[in-house]
């Protein structure tokens, strides 16, 4: 169990949390920076006006969790659960790299992903409407079910990644990068035969 406890309206900087376990609780206007996170869990956690800043999460389940007006700058998650999350309501800009973690269920509309880095990812059901996804690359991910509506994919790569589908008349794919045979899924939607 971690030895620190988190309070509203306080700053922790280049601490490391481990197995902290704030799960269902709810925090105001906390802010961390330079902060590690390691095998903790906030699961159905509400934070509220928090920033995490080039903080790492390690084993960390956040599954559910609300993050209302919380800002996320150069954070990365590595082997996280992230199911079920509305990072919409984090803000329109996140700052964020995901790496081998389950972001299942999550929503992720009207918002800028410019910087954001989906790798080794399932994200079933994920949903990306009115977003911003310029040049983002989803490398080896698993987007069975995705909603891409209305988003900006151009100079995106999905050369790596599986299982996704896109209706090319209702997203902007000015240069999207697509490998076969995945690629024949954006006909799905033409009104055509393929032999």
């Amino acid at each position: 169990m971690s030895d620190l406890i988190v309070h509203d309206n306080e700053t922790y900087e280049n601490e490391v949390f481990k197995s902290l376990d704030v799960s269902d609780e709810s925090f105001r206007d906390v802010s961390f920076y330079n902060c590690r996170f390691v095998g903790s869990s906030f699961q159905f956690a509400d934070l509220r006006g928090c920033a995490f800043e080039k903080c790492t999460f390690s084993n960390c389940n956040l599954a559910l969790a609300k993050f209302n007006n919380t800002k996320f700058i150069g954070a990365v998650f590595n082997d996280s659960k992230l199911l079920g999350i509305n990072w919409g309501n984090t803000g329109v800009v996140i700052s964020a790299s995901y790496v081998n973690c389950l972001l299942d269920s999550s929503v992720f509309s009207d918002m800028n992903l410019g910087k954001v880095k989906f790798i080794s990812c399932s994200m079933v059901e994920a949903s990306f409407i009115n977003t911003k996804l310029v040049r983002v690359k989803f490398d080896d991910c698993d987007l069975k079910r995705c909603q891409f509506s209305q988003a900006d994919l151009s100079s995106a790569d999905f050369s790596t990644s599986r299982n996704y589908y896109m209706n090319a008349s209702s997203n902007k794919l000015h240069k999207t990068v697509f490998s076969l045979p995945e690629a024949v899924s954006l006909l799905a939607n033409l009104d055509i035969k393929l032999k």
